[in-house]
This record gives structure tokens, sequence and C-alpha cells, in this order.
């Protein structure tokens, strides 16, 4: 059995540490850099509070790194130095530069590193992916996805509203879909963002263009008063897979008009919600890949040109002009 330990105790932290109890790895226990925050997660879960990270990696096999964004290089290096496998929360880091040095510890010490690019388990944006990869829309042509809650600066987190701590909206938010955009198109050529970033609200819209000439459309917004939502709307030629999240029904595919009219079938939601959450669906994935040697379903290197991609559309909207993409090598 692989032992686990949680570096950060915030929510994701916690997070992490509930969905782990649904898998075949044992939490052993969590570190912080507030000792009274590591002492009351610890105690929740009845496991141990560690008094620094080397104490922790010499306890366990797998570091769950659960801090925020801008302190993910150091505590990934530090644990894969340590000949420790990574799984670090989304958004893998503030950078391309950080990510390729996250890869090359990994790859340098002979461990696995894993990002939690979590929506690629939600069984909504699993689901349509299998639908597109079984032919089900015919050619992909427009992606359009939405994401929107309400606004950091509002909750005590406060860095995820510091622009150099978090990347803003464009990378700790749409970085979900991003990522996910690029699971069904593939490679992304191009980038422009259009963006509204005030003391309050931060918006963007982000428009992708993929090297096999499909489109997309992306969403974020940290600007409602209350609640969240996501939602999407993946257009083939000869059909359309909806979402919203706001509705009862998770999930339908719409058939383009044959002349019979248009057909439209309702996706059940029994088979889209498992037992387990996707958190713990994701977590149990890595912990499968670790003793098998298997490829994960999302790799670092999905990861990085995720954050690539984030951060072209933040250059974008500060240039007022489109990114083009180069493409990525470690």
């Amino acid at each position: 059995m692989k032992r686990v330990g949680i570096v950060g105790c915030g929510t994701m932290g916690t997070t992490h540490a509930q969905a782990w109890r649904s898998t075949d790895a044992e939490l052993v226990g969590f570190f912080d850099v507030d000792p009274e925050a590591g002492q009351r997660a610890a105690e929740r879960f009845g496991v141990a509070a560690f008094c620094d990270q080397d104490a922790l990696h010499q306890a366990v096999d797998i570091v769950d790194v659960c801090t925020p964004t801008y302190t993910h290089r150091e505590v990934v290096i530090a644990a894969v130095q340590a000949g420790r496998h990574v799984i670090c929360e989304k958004p893998m880091s503030l950078s391309v530069e950080h990510c390729a040095d996250m890869i090359r510890g990994a790859r340098d010490n002979n461990v696995r590193l894993f990002i939690a690019q979590v929506v690629r388990f939600f069984p909504e944006y699993a689901a349509a992916k299998q639908l597109i990869d079984d032919g089900a829309i015919g050619k992909l042509g427009v992606i359009r996805l939405t994401r929107g809650g309400t606004h950091p600066a509002e909750g005590p987190r406060g860095w995820f509203a510091e622009e150099y701590r978090s990347g803003g909206v464009v990378l700790d938010l749409m970085v979900h879909d991003l990522d996910y955009a690029r699971w069904l198109g593939g490679d992304v050529e191009r980038v422009f963002c259009q963006r509204h970033l005030g003391p309050a609200a931060d918006y963007a819209l982000v428009t992708l263009r993929f090297r096999n000439g499909a489109m997309g459309h992306v969403e974020g917004s940290w600007a409602y008063p209350s609640g969240f939502r996501t939602g999407f709307d993946i257009a083939g030629d000869d059909g359309l897979i909806t979402h919203n999240s706001e509705e009862s029904v998770p999930l339908t595919i719409r058939y383009r008009d044959s002349g019979q009219g248009a057909g439209r079938v309702t996706v059940p939601s029994s088979p889209l919600f498992p037992e387990d959450s996707p958190y713990a669906l994701e977590l149990q994935h890595f912990v499968h890949c670790i003793e098998t040697g298997e490829e994960p379903l999302v790799t670092p290197m999905d990861a990085m040109a995720a954050v690539q991609a984030a951060t072209a559309a933040r250059e974008s909207a500060l240039l007022g002009r489109p990114v083009v993409l180069q493409p990525l090598a470690i």
C-alpha cells in the first residue's frame, strides 16, 4: 500500500485528504507552513502532523502538493529530489519555464509527476470526450467552454486575487478548460484573449485556434455574486453535445437534421455520477499509474501545455493581439 503525505492544508489539501479515503493508498499525514493548520488537519483525519517537509518525505511514498500556485515549483522539486513520486494541484506552475524545471526534476530523479487537472475526471466531461472519440457528433468543429464563480478577494485566501501569485482567473480557473479543450481538440496554434480585470471582478474570454483547424471559445469569470457554474457546447458536423451545471439534465446530444427532424438524446444521469468523487477517481488513477508504469490520463506535458495556453492568453490580453504558440519540448 502506497503511503501519502499532503503538503498544504487549505481547501484543496482537505479535499484531497477526503478523497484519499476512497483509494487503496494510506494517508499518513500533513505538513503546512502554518503549524496550527497542519495540526488541525491531522486531528480531523486522524493522522500525523509533520514539523517540516523533510520529515514528511521520509515517511511517505507519494507527496501530494496542495500549496498555493506560486510555491509549486519549490515544493515539487524538493519532493522529487527526496525520491518521492508527486501529485501536484493545478495549475502546474506560474510559467512554462517552471513547469519544465519540475518535469526535468522528476525525470532526473526517476520518479513520477502527476498534475491534478481534475476536470478530465468529472463524469460529464469524460462522457463528452468518449462520445467525441466514438464519432457521435462527427468531425469536431467548435468547442465552447464556460466556468465561473465568486471573486476570491471576497474570501480569506487573498493570494488568489494577487495576479503575480495565482495568475488570476486565466491561469488559476480557466486552466481547467484550457486543458480540457486541448484534450478534445489537440495542440493549440494561436490564442487571443480579451479580459476585464477590476477590484471585484476578473473576466476573460479566450479564443483558441487548434492546429487541426477546430476553434475554441473559453470563458472564465470571477464575477458571479454567488455560487459556481460550468457548461459547454461542443459542435461537430453531425451534432452538438451540451452541458449546463445549473440544469437537471447533465448532458444532452443533439443530432443534425437528416431530413426527418432533428434528433435529441438525453444521456441518463445515473452513470454520470459515480460513487467516488472525481478527486478520488483522479488520485486512484495516479496511484495505479505509479504501480503499473502506465501513462496517466493527463501527462506533465499536457499540464505544461495548459499553462502555456493560459500564460499566452494573459499576454494576449495585455498586448491586444493574438499570440502564436511554439511547440513545447523538454
